[in-house]
């Protein structure tokens, strides 16, 4: 088995020289061919105006014509929009979208506003989960809930945990009283952290002002009930089948802690590529634009794997794939 232990100053950003997690078996991650690395800066330019020009549509939908079918179509195609954007933020994140780090950074922070979704908390938690997974000290950032999935009810109440707005409102506070998250070790990112919280917490204000002095639930059907009633949901069932069921925090091996899922064209495009998650996780300094080229690489090496997405949510209610305790799972804290 070959694994990659962590210095006293690991490097988590930096595609030549990531701290990777462990993997078993032959390591060709440092000989990958160079045009794996590759971004491709005007690709990622219009998938991200794609869902920008669908939000802007739907937007001005509501605001030309605020009647109860506009409502009924726009709230859910906003809903699965802001999700949507979540994952184009992780891409960000990663830094493969731009060769300019502030450019990731800018957009990368837009897409997450819809979803109160820090740039830059996601990242610092985002990429210590790739370098520790397999591993105690893995974790995630999303704070989902996993218990009772094989049944209905168990399985909407999972899709609808909205503790992470509680996260989420605590970190506005802390960084209200100029207070930086305990949890952030590195003061650098913890300062942008508290600057990002402060941005999402100006923009929930001006929100809640324009609707008291205007009177107009507007921004209650084009934002928070998208958000609330479709992107979590669709954002949850978009991460659910990366690691549910495997043992992320014992099993050394990104080819058997991760899932990959031979999705059709709609769940490739809406997932952004994280169908082939293993691909991903085997080396995440390589740009989403280039992961089916490694998947292609370490396919035969790929130990779990699902045909479609409804195969895995349904082996799941069918209780084929099972949650294995909060002691290997990296979604839990």
């Amino acid at each position: 088995m070959s694994t990659t232990t962590a210095t006293e100053d690991p490097v988590f950003d930096e595609p030549a020289r990531v701290l990777l997690a462990p993997v078993r078996g032959a390591d060709i991650r440092r000989d990958l061919p160079e045009q794996l690395f590759v971004k491709r800066p005007l690709l990622f330019t219009v998938k991200f105006l794609v869902p920008v020009a669908v939000i802007a549509a739907c937007w001005a939908a509501v605001a030309i014509r605020p009647a109860w079918w506009t409502i009924a179509i726009t709230v859910p195609v906003l809903g699965l929009m802001y999700a949507h954007l979540v994952e184009l933020q992780h891409e960000c994140l990663h830094e493969h979208a731009y060769p300019q780090r502030w450019l990731n950074r800018l957009v990368g922070y837009l897409c997450g506003v819809p979803m109160m979704s820090s740039y830059w908390h996601y990242k610092y938690e985002h990429l210590r989960h790739h370098a520790y997974l397999g591993t105690p000290q893995n974790q995630e950032f999303f704070n989902y809930r996993f218990e009772g999935l094989g049944s209905v009810p168990g399985f909407i109440a999972a899709c609808y945990h909205l503790g992470r707005y509680l996260d989420v409102f605590r970190d506005i506070g802390r960084s209200l009283i100029g207070r930086t998250n305990p949890r952030v070790t590195k003061p650098l990112a913890a300062k942008k952290i508290r600057t990002e919280y402060l941005g999402i917490g100006a923009a929930l204000a001006a929100a809640i002002v324009f609707t008291v002095l205007t009177r107009d639930a507007y921004l209650l059907w084009v934002w928070v009930l998208p958000a609330l009633l479709v992107a979590e949901p669709a954002h949850f069932l978009v991460e659910l089948p990366e690691h549910f069921g495997l043992n992320t925090q014992s099993d050394p091996n990104v080819l058997s802690n991760t899932r990959t899922v031979y999705a059709g064209w709609f769940a490739k495009w809406y997932t952004n590529g994280n169908d082939l998650h293993t691909a991903h996780h085997f080396h995440q300094g390589v740009p989403m634009a280039q992961v089916p080229g490694l998947h292609r690489l370490i396919e035969q090496r790929i130990e779990n794997t699902e045909p479609s997405y409804w195969s895995f949510y349904s082996g799941v209610m069918r209780g084929r794939i099972v949650y294995q305790g909060e002691d290997a799972t990296c979604m839990t804290r």
